[in-house]
């Protein structure tokens, strides 16, 4: 088996070095070209055995260049004859130093990224090939008279910029495939996740691409998540993609319009550990669906992650999951009879002035929220317990109705809820007088 090349008699320390066996300086005019063209000539006779000994020594240290890996034998040698071929040409000057010249490596570069075989390997099998090159070069032009081997040491720096232009185009290439790859992958990705969105999972071809394309199994426990950043945010921020992969959550993700969407595969895990991810991630208004049954229920449950976002003001950062805000839900689902509901029921309260409206409205809610205790309502709102008495016989005597009926309950409780929910249904302020903003 031959050696692998090493530093040995490589061009930067000849180059270094004085002219051999006592020569005198030469210049390399057009007998030094011509010189310089007799011995590459023979180097390329010798190609087929550079071409084997490179093989086998990438073979033996190089994993993707082994025998029955990414690379078939026949590309392989190609390659490498290709490539040493059009170094030692260029050097040599008898092909022009361009595009044309330029094309073999990058069409390399091309193949090997198609290949999956990691940049930095090829790279260092490019410098194995010109060191091999070289060491040809060097015997050839020693077993000629002194004067040769002085023209290629003068010449040993142009050798090296004509590697250094292959590697860059190798590198081209190869990065140009690179981003094609990653493009077409991107639009693959999206033209799943918008067939899933579009509520197509049940089809065989759709569950088929999202199980290839996203790792997404066709059935089991799935939520969707639509997430808007907030507008000190600075713009769409990265999807939560990264975290949930850290926890073993398995997710796709697609941008449209002002948010990104995701497709979040629960397995075992519970919701509310993605909901805690979510809130540790950007900062912005994210809606969360009820869990769907597989990917067959993924439009639906894009609907519902969209109607969980509604009911945020704009400009929150917080996290709706659908199944705590159904009333908040109900209501952004069908605004305009919210909107008649809470004027119907609250029309005389709304109609008073700010300040007391404000009060009675906010008692109204504090009794609700302490299970219509009076006593505990009053400690929450720093007030003695006949004041909150006082306020809601004030309300009931504008709504005219009781308290104590349970659907006059039910209707000013999911007018409060429209109130903070949809703030168009608050009543238009006076002068100087601020509108009533939802609030979450």
């Amino acid at each position: 088996m031959p050696r692998e090349p090493d530093d040995v008699g490589s061009p930067t320390r000849a180059g270094m070095a004085a002219p051999a066996r006592g020569a005198a300086a030469t210049d390399p005019g057009a007998d030094g070209t011509a010189l310089i063209r007799d011995v590459v000539g023979v180097v390329l006779t010798h190609l087929p055995r550079l071409v084997d000994q490179l093989v086998e020594i990438v073979q033996g240290a190089e994993h993707p260049y082994r025998r029955g890996g990414a690379i078939p034998d026949a590309d392989m040698r190609r390659s490498f004859h290709d490539n040493m071929a059009g170094v030692l040409r260029v050097f040599a000057g008898t092909t022009p130093d361009g595009p044309e010249a330029a094309a073999v490596p990058r069409e390399t570069g091309r193949r090997r990224a198609e290949q999956g075989v990691p940049l930095e390997c090829v790279l260092h099998v490019y410098r194995l090939g010109a060191q091999l090159l070289w060491e040809a070069l060097l015997a050839e032009a020693r077993s000629r008279p002194p004067e040769v081997l002085g023209h290629l040491i003068d010449r040993a720096s142009q050798l090296w910029s004509v590697v250094d232009r292959y590697s860059v185009a190798f590198a081209d290439g190869y990065r140009a495939r690179e981003a094609e790859t990653r493009r077409s992958d991107a639009r693959r990705r999206d033209a799943v996740l918008d067939a899933l969105l579009d509520g197509r999972g049940a089809e065989p071809a759709v569950a088929a691409e999202a199980r290839a394309v996203l790792g997404l199994p066709a059935h089991g426990r799935y939520v969707v998540v639509t997430l808007v950043p907030a507008p000190a945010a600075g713009g769409l921020p990265r999807a939560p993609r990264d975290a949930l992969a850290a926890h073993g959550i398995a997710s796709g993700w697609r941008v449209r319009a002002d948010r990104e969407i995701g497709v979040v595969y629960l397995g075992r895990a519970p919701l509310r550990r993605v909901v805690a991810l979510l809130q540790a991630g950007p900062r912005g208004r994210i809606g969360v669906s009820s869990e769907v049954d597989g990917l067959a229920e993924i439009g639906t449950g894009y609907r519902l992650a969209e109607t969980a976002l509604r009911t945020l003001p704009e400009g929150a950062a917080a996290v709706a999951v659908l199944d705590d805000r159904l009333p908040e839900a109900l209501v952004v689902s069908s605004p305009q009879i919210a909107q008649r509901l809470a004027h119907g029921t609250l029309a005389r309260v709304l109609d008073l002035d700010r300040a007391e409206r404000d009060v009675l409205l906010d008692t109204l809610e504090v009794w609700f929220g302490c299970e219509r205790s009076a006593s505990r309502a009053a400690q929450a709102l720093h007030c003695h317990r006949n004041t909150v008495l006082n306020r809601l016989r004030r309300i009931e005597k504008l709504t005219g109705r009781s308290l104590e009926d349970d659907r006059h309950q039910l209707a000013c409780r999911l007018a409060l809820v429209a109130l903070r929910t949809l703030p168009r249904t608050a009543p238009a302020p006076g002068p100087g007088d601020q509108p009533r903003l939802a609030t979450s």
